[in-house]
């Protein structure tokens, strides 16, 4: 960064105007509560960390956000509202006594923190981390991430955005704050009980007082590697290729970090004109209602647990109806009305433990069903086709009981919350269980279900993936692109009807919304699609959909992972760099 354009950021930081005030809505508790109110008439500030050699671990004082980053520096604070007086305080102060202050504090920053923490002038932004990459890998970890923020926070995962930290962890920052003290240690709380009841590893203790958290594009002090973006689903060799030509680039203010985690058209007031936009505009833009999350403090009562509730909870969240429903909504078994009809076809997340209630029962109602697994389901046909089919739902999976049956071969595999699996079951209530890749269970869900669900056809695509079908699959396997092509409404001579299919109605959203509205497996739908025309349109089409945040290099290796993995794409000639 430039001297100049330093002085300039600076003089921009201390000409900063008082912005309106961003309100959070009373908890909602059976005492009287007030509002808490974060005044964004303050002076917004954060503390700055260093590595050890570099400087102060904690800088001795509080920065603007719309001031540069420090030289060297690595970690950034929460922010703190001060008022005017505080402020000038700690410029008083360094004035007299070089930021020390007296009594028990090592400095000034550390007592104004301290002071914001007891007035709950504190915002909190929302990161998710954890250091289980080596171990798990990056789709286990991406999938506690997406619960997490999906399940839990209610917010779409889809809108974070993701870092590789340059070692061993992925952090997610989540376009959401947090304000006060108390809102803070329930969402430490929450992030604690998922953990607990999913097995997920995430770091829980960065959501303590006062703690740093990692610039982006700073250098991991151990490894060298930056704090760098991706975008999409994991890919090693698209991590390998950024790695290579990633370079240090640290945003020239903390303001810049917000900008672009926060700055959305779905979380703005009206929509903001980048051209016109300056880095004082951030909270004056931002609505306050969809950015700031508030969770219900802890009820006293002794509540009836969502399994135990015959009816949906009233005023239930997201969150409560989803582990509602896959308690208590209609179970899907993998055998009923077996007798004469095809085998069927299931792709589902397992959501939870094992369970079973009595009045859930099975064989004309003589017998309770002997287990039943929490899940969301991508896609399923029953043995009757149409008459037993979900899609996109949560739901209940009922297993079978016996020796060599169902419930025992979903114990010896020791499925855990998280897996993706694939159940074809019959007549024989031994079914075969399959653990796949996410991708995978959505394909073989897309497959299943709209007006041309088939199971037909997904018993196909798992044969060409590798999977064992059974006896009664097919033994003349067709190709996977060819066959999603023309059960979505497309064939090599052109389009069969007028109907939309899933991938015409992810683009007509990216046009009309913005593809960032997309889901990576939706994106990924429309770019399968585009590219059977060529690699011209698909790259145009991508290109004039991302504008000035399109990255040519991920698309590149995103659009050749595609073309390389399926014949269809044969004719697509790949540019030579």
């Amino acid at each position: 960064m430039t001297s100049e354009k330093r002085r300039v950021l600076v003089k921009k930081a201390f000409n900063y105007k008082p912005n309106r005030i961003m309100s959070v809505k009373p908890e909602s508790t059976s005492s009287t509560s007030t509002a808490i109110v974060y005044d964004l008439n303050k002076i917004q500030c954060v503390q700055y960390g260093f590595p050890e050699d570099k400087g102060p671990h904690r800088s001795p004082k509080l920065r603007t956000i719309f001031e540069p980053v420090p030289e060297n520096a690595t970690i950034v604070s929460p922010i703190y509202g001060l008022t005017r007086d505080q402020y000038n305080r700690q410029h008083a102060d360094w004035r007299k006594t070089g930021y020390q202050v007296n009594g028990d504090y090592n400095s000034i920053a550390t007592k104004l923190q301290d002071e914001c923490e007891a007035e709950d002038q504190v915002l909190y932004p929302i990161h998710i981390e954890s250091d289980e990459l080596q171990r798990v890998g990056p789709k286990v970890l991406t999938d506690w991430f997406r619960e997490f923020v999906e399940d839990h926070l209610e917010v779409p995962f889809r809108s974070c955005t993701q870092y590789f930290s340059g070692s061993r962890s992925i952090h997610i920052h989540v376009p959401r704050f947090v304000s006060g003290e108390r809102q803070r240690e329930r969402l430490k709380q929450q992030a604690e009980k998922f953990c607990e009841d999913t097995g997920a590893k995430l770091d829980c203790c960065i959501y303590g007082r006062k703690r740093l958290f990692r610039l982006p594009g700073v250098e991991h002090e151990k490894t060298g590697v930056p704090k760098v973006e991706f975008d999409g689903e994991w890919d090693d060799s698209q991590m390998c290729k950024l790695y290579q030509k990633a370079t240090p680039d640290v945003p020239e203010s903390y303001e810049a970090v917000l900008r672009h985690v926060f700055v959305k058209d779905s979380l703005t007031i009206g929509t903001v004109s980048q051209a016109a936009y300056t880095p004082q505009d951030l909270f004056q833009v931002l609505d306050s209602d969809k950015t700031i999350l508030e969770f219900g403090c802890d009820k006293k009562s002794i509540e009836t647990p969502l399994i135990e509730l015959q009816e949906p909870p009233n005023e239930a969240s997201t969150s409560e109806m989803k582990q509602w429903l896959m308690c208590n909504a209609k179970e899907f078994s993998p055998y009923a009305l077996a007798d004469g009809n095809f085998r069927s076809v299931a792709a589902l997340k397992i959501k939870g433990t094992p369970f079973a209630r009595k009045e859930v029962t099975a064989g004309n109602s003589s017998r309770p069903v002997h287990a039943l697994i929490p899940a969301y389901f991508y896609g399923a046909q029953g043995c009757a086709g149409e008459k037993f089919t979900k899609a996109d739902e949560h739901a209940p999976l009922q297993l079978s009981k016996g020796k060599g049956k169902d419930y025992d071969k979903w114990t010896s595999s020791k499925f855990v919350p998280g897996d993706n699996i694939v159940i074809i079951g019959g007549k024989s209530r031994s079914s075969k269980i399959h653990s796949v890749k996410s991708y995978q269970a959505i394909a073989v869900g897309n497959i299943l279900t709209g007006e041309n669900g088939s199971r037909d056809k997904a018993l196909e695509y798992l044969e060409n993936e590798g999977f064992d079908i059974g006896s009664a699959g097919r033994t003349e396997p067709r190709s996977l692109t060819r066959e999603l092509a023309k059960s979505r409404g497309y064939s090599e001579s052109g389009p069969r009807s007028m109907e939309l299919t899933k991938a015409q109605k992810f683009k007509q959203q990216a046009e009309r919304d913005g593809i960032q509205s997309l889901s990576p497996e939706e994106r990924f739908q429309v770019a399968c699609r585009l590219l059977l025309r060529g690699w011209q349109p698909a790259w145009d089409w991508f290109k004039e959909q991302f504008g000035s945040e399109f990255k040519p290099d991920v698309t590149r290796t995103y659009f050749t992972s595609i073309v390389n993995r399926w014949p269809e794409y044969d004719h697509v000639q790949i540019p030579t760099i």
